[in-house]
């Protein structure tokens, strides 16, 4: 076996990607949104320009980056003092020289990660509180790893196959995880084992015939007469974690890495790391049996599965609260909403840089998060409000981020004085989140004070938990105006505004085929067509309670209850006819004005949002994401507009 090699400017133990993933807190990873390529860039930094880049941004302290420098250091010294004797040390066991180099520096790597854990890990995360004592996880993190590496080498070395292989790497992989100093780890690896020594180490083979002669009373002695009675201790200690199993360890770790909010990074870098003692071990002497073999390809079954779905688990989390990038991303994919996207990329924007400016020790400026949401209904103000919650969330600013809804009937009571304690325990529940009410203008009637009952205890408590909730109020536009101007705090506290304009009738189409798309439903030409003039023609009329995408909604119901319709008389259904929508499974009150575009073929056109080129489009054309040829911009292009003057 070769050890995998390294790009000449990558670190030999510990990739500079991995490190960056673990610096600083989970907040402040979390706050620098690094992605998977700009992470990959650090594996081309020294140690030192690693951590001056974070130390600058604020992310870890001085004290942190010297001692993450120091300890690199010492690993670095002693592991090039021990791998250019590497070759005399296999040589000396007759081992595979790849083996032994690949366990050594998984051993050492194995180490310095968990150097690095204990000096970036903060306090918090790193005990855990039980009902009977308080656990280091930290430590747990790297006695688990040495539990695995036990199990690994209980399982390839049974008890009952003494051999030269199983004594040494016995003591390597004991110096290498019990041993405090980096120097005492190449010492366990050097050690007695030396080429000059190759013939007296023979006799720990089972079926070595040792000559005849002078005993010779030294280390190696004592080392040869200690062996059997040393490995059979070491494999009484690893006993259950080889009954349990390998799987088990690593599954261990894995739980362990969750409680420490370790990224998927440090995961896919640990099912490596095991991968490596799994191989070195079963290789150790240039052959693999069939035996060795099964269990390795069981072992890194359950191994990668379990790695698999941790990585699973850190995305999907980073994509449900705690990815920054992966939020926008997903507030980018939203149809439509132009300006409110632009609204809240500048919140976020100004959020960021008040953490990252506390995090420098400088003072915050003085701001509230308060926000007015103002739009008719169905233009996604509740979605916006829940990815806010979570973009706050990421951020560090709000600890849960969850979004709870109400509107006058949760928070108003019917008597005086029962609106108090209703409101406040609304707020409770959306204590280190976001309060959404909905059509709050409706707290405010003439000859009727109930509601201001609650819009006094909500001001006093916005104050008092200034810290752990943000309010987002919402309705129409010009009663939202007279909502925030109707008292003086409600004025002064709510100090930002976000408009949602009505969708166009192309972006209301564009969410019905999201919609469809959704349920695994294609539409046919002559339904794509239909779509787009019976949109624009509810567009044209549409008045203050024009419903935009739960009127799309509505929509796609009907569609799908005229498609069962249709179908139910069918003799045979086919999964083609289940997938597919007609175009008279959607009634409108624009099929006049479809049927006359059709026979004027004038045709439709989609529009490039860059250069604003326009490009032929038809019905029967299943392009989702098209590319201008003029700029070579991506846009959406599901579905066309009509040409100019047909409708």
């Amino acid at each position: 076996m070769t050890a995998p090699d390294t790009h000449p400017n990558q670190h030999p133990l510990v990739p500079g990607r991995v490190l960056a993933s673990i610096m600083g807190a989970p907040p402040d990873r979390r706050l620098l949104a690094l992605g998977e390529e700009t992470l990959a860039v650090f594996d081309t930094y020294s140690r030192a320009d690693l951590c001056a880049y974070f130390q600058e941004s604020g992310v870890i302290d001085v004290r942190q980056s010297r001692r993450v420098q120091v300890s690199d250091e010492a690993f670095l010294a002693a592991w090039h003092q021990l791998e250019p004797r590497l070759g005399d040390v296999a040589a000396t066991l007759e081992a595979d020289e790849g083996s032994v180099r690949l366990l050594a520096r998984t051993l050492f790597a194995a180490r310095l990660f968990s150097e690095y854990l204990e000096v970036l890990t903060p306090p918090d995360l790193s005990f855990e509180r039980t009902a009977t004592a308080t656990l280091d996880l930290v430590q747990l993190f790297g006695e688990v790893f040495q539990q695995f590496v036990g199990a690994a080498w209980g399982t390839y070395f049974p008890k009952t196959e003494l051999s030269l292989h199983q004594n040494a790497t016995a003591q390597f992989w004991v110096a290498c995880l019990t041993n405090s100093s980096p120097g005492e780890m190449t010492g366990g690896f050097i050690g007695l084992f030396r080429p000059e020594h190759r013939e007296r180490f023979k006799i720990l083979n089972r079926d070595y015939v040792p000559p005849r002669g002078l005993r010779i009373e030294d280390g190696i002695t004592r080392f040869i007469d200690q062996s059997r009675d040393r490995v059979a201790k070491l494999h009484q200690a690893v006993e259950s974690s080889v009954r349990e199993g390998m799987d088990r360890q690593f599954a261990e770790l894995i739980r362990l890495a969750t409680k420490l909010q370790l990224p998927g990074l440090v995961v896919e870098f640990f099912e490596g790391l095991a991968r490596h003692i799994c191989e070195s071990f079963a290789e150790m002497d240039g052959t693999v049996s069939s035996k060795e073999d099964r269990v390795t390809q069981y072992a890194m079954q359950q191994i990668s599965a379990a790695a698999g779905a941790a990585r699973g688990d850190s995305a999907r989390s980073g994509r449900a609260a705690n990815d920054l990038t992966a939020l926008i991303a997903e507030l980018d994919e939203l149809v439509g909403l132009g300006a409110v996207k632009d609204k809240v990329k500048q919140l976020t924007n100004f959020a960021r840089l008040q953490q990252l400016r506390a995090r420098q020790g400088l003072p915050a400026i003085p701001t509230s998060y308060h926000t007015v949401f103002s739009g008719n209904p169905g233009t996604g103000k509740t979605t916006v409000a829940r990815l806010m919650g979570r973009i706050y969330q990421a951020l560090g600013l709000l600890r849960k981020g969850h979004l709870v809804e109400c509107d006058r009937s949760s928070l108003v009571a019917e008597y005086v004085g029962q609106s108090g304690p209703k409101t406040n325990a609304v707020i409770d529940s959306a204590l280190d989140g976001i309060l959404f009410i909905d059509e709050a203008y409706s707290l405010v009637k003439d000859h009727e004070d109930f509601g201001a009952e609650a819009i006094e205890t909500l001001l006093k408590r916005m104050e008092d938990n200034r810290d752990r909730l943000i309010v987002i109020v919402a309705g129409y536009p010009e009663l939202m105006e007279r909502f925030i101007g109707s008292n003086p705090g409600l004025h002064s506290r709510f100090t930002r505004f976000i408009e949602f304009p009505d969708y166009a009738p192309v972006e209301l189409c564009r969410i019905f085929g999201r919609m469809c798309r959704k349920h695994a439903l294609r539409l046919s030409p002559g339904l794509k067509e239909r779509v787009i003039h019976h949109f624009h023609w509810l567009h044209a009329s549409r008045d203050e309670s024009f419903g935009n995408a739960r009127l799309v909604r509505n929509c796609f119901e009907t569609v799908i209850n005229h498609q069962a319709s249709r179908l139910a008389d069918v003799a045979r259904v086919t999964p083609e006819m289940v997938s597919c929508l007609e175009e008279n499974d959607l009634p409108s009150p624009a099929e006049r004005t479809h049927a006359e575009h059709r026979r004027s073929e004038a045709g439709y056109a989609v529009k490039c949002p860059a250069c604003q080129t326009s490009h032929a489009w038809s019905g029967d054309m299943d392009v989702l994401n098209a590319q201008c040829v003029q700029c070579s911009v991506e846009y959406d292009g599901d579905f066309g507009e009509p040409l100019p003057g047909m409708e």
